[in-house]
Formats: C-alpha cells, sequence, structure tokens
C-alpha cells in the first residue's frame, strides 16, 4: 500500500548561502567613502562661508585705512580665528584668544604657507591714471571727495575706469583649509598631484621631488602636497570682495 502523502524534495533554484556578505563586502566601502564624501563638502561649504565673511571683513578694514594691506592682513586674521578654535577649551575668552594668535602665527609673512592677499583695485594703473602725489607726505593717493560732482565720463587711459570705479577696493583672497575628514585628504591629494594618474594643470610634483619650496610654488607643494610637514592635507578656497574707499587710497611705497 503507498502512502498517502509524498515526501520527495521540489526542484528548486541552487542555495545562494553568503550572497548577502558579499554584497555588504563590494557596496560598504563605496557607501561609506560616499557619506565621508558628504561629509567633507559640507565642512568645506562652511569653511566658505566663513571664508567670505573674513575677506569682507577685511576689505572694510582697508577701506578705512586707506588700503593698508597690513590693516587688511590683521583684520583677515581675526576672521579666520574661527578655523583655529580648540572645543576642549571650556572658556570662551581663552578659546577665542588662543584662537586668534594660532590664526596669527599661521599667516605670518615669514610663513610660506599663509593665506594670500591680492589688491585687485586699485591697481598699480589706476594710480597712474587718477594718483595725485600729496606735496608733504610725499604720498600718491586717489582722492575720493566730493565724488557725486565729479565727472565719471572720464575713464582712464590704461585703468579704463572712472574716478568712482578708483574708488572701489576689490581683494581676492586664497586660503588653504585643512581637509579633516579621514580618507577624503588622501584621495583628493592623490587625483590632484598623483603623478602620471594625476591632474596635469596642478603640477604632478611628488613629495621626495619637492624638499626645497621655492618663491612660487604649485598648488602641489603648497596645499595637497606639503613638503618636509605634517601629513595633513589642504584645499585652496579662494573669496573675493568689494567695498567703497571711506578713505582716501594710497599707493604702496
Amino acid at each position: 500500500m503507498k502512502p498517502i502523502f509524498s515526501h520527495r524534495r521540489r526542484a528548486g533554484p541552487p542555495r545562494a548561502r553568503g550572497i548577502t556578505l558579499v554584497e555588504f563586502a563590494i557596496v560598504f566601502p563605496l557607501a561609506t567613502l560616499f557619506v565621508l564624501s558628504l561629509i567633507q563638502v559640507g565642512m568645506v561649504y562652511m569653511a566658505k562661508l566663513t571664508l567670505n565673511h573674513a575677506t569682507f571683513m577685511a576689505a572694510r578694514e582697508g577701506s578705512l585705512h586707506n588700503a593698508n594691506e597690513s590693516y587688511i592682513r590683521e583684520a583677515l586674521i581675526r576672521g579666520l580665528s574661527p578655523f583655529y578654535q580648540n572645543s576642549t577649551k571650556t572658556s570662551d575668552s581663552d578659546r577665542l584668544f588662543a584662537a586668534y594668535l594660532d590664526a596669527q602665527k599661521a599667516n605670518k609673512s615669514f610663513n610660506p604657507y599663509k593665506a594670500e592677499i591680492e589688491i585687485l583695485s586699485p591697481s598699480p594703473d589706476t594710480f597712474t591714471d587718477f594718483g595725485v602725489k600729496d606735496p608733504k607726505t610725499k604720498v600718491t593717493y586717489i582722492p575720493n571727495d566730493n565724488l557725486e560732482y565729479r565727472d565719471v565720463g572720464v575713464t582712464g587711459g590704461k585703468s579704463k575706469q572712472n574716478i568712482r570705479d578708483a574708488n572701489l577696493l576689490k581683494i581676492r583672497v586664497r586660503y588653504g583649509y585643512e581637509l579633516k575628514v579621514p580618507l577624503i585628504g588622501g584621495m583628493l591629494s592623490r587625483m590632484m598631484c598623483g603623478g602620471k594618474i594625476g591632474v596635469q594643470a596642478y603640477g604632478n610634483v611628488q613629495p621626495w621631488n619637492a624638499l626645497i619650496l621655492t618663491s612660487q610654488p604649485t598648488d602641489c607643494l603648497k596645499y595637497y602636497q606639503r613638503p618636509l610637514s605634517d601629513d595633513k592635507v589642504y584645499m585652496p578656497i579662494e573669496s573675493y570682495a568689494i567695498v567703497e574707499m571711506q578713505s582716501r587710497a594710497e599707493q604702496a611705497k
């Protein structure tokens, strides 16, 4: 007599044991790198906002002090202080003062890695077109009194500016922001300055070939692969600011 119920195994697909682990091993590194990249992008965006504010305050200070670069740099250093704050310090005054000292030390004139300040306007051509020499101080300056009554139809032959444009202070700041997220700094350094696979426009300089820092270093030497320094990686970020002069612009001697 045959049994009523049959226990024969049904035909089906082969076993897929371990497939999930393999998929995880493939996707997890890429997902981690993607998340770290998003975090770093957000931090760079916040750094750009901080630099924008610092650049504007520097230009504003320069407009009050005859476009003097020393005043511009001092105001910029104060604006860059948030990059150097130590969150472990509980006292606000101590933390801010220490951050200012660190920012001042990192951006001294003798430091080749300091923030770069370029005064785009008024330019030497602007002083050639509109400059007036003070008979007492022998300083060449651009008049900024009674601008509303001056003829704006007259443009300089070299600067191609009128007198109102000549009284606009425009500066450009370039700052090396430290990349703090793990893996991202090394990956970006390899992409930008990685020899044959790197971007040619950035110099393709290897650290062991750059032991002597020249007066005009490439982006690789100054930011992505600093020679004879720590293992930190920096990204250059730029900011511009235009402010109307509140004092007469004087040509640097």
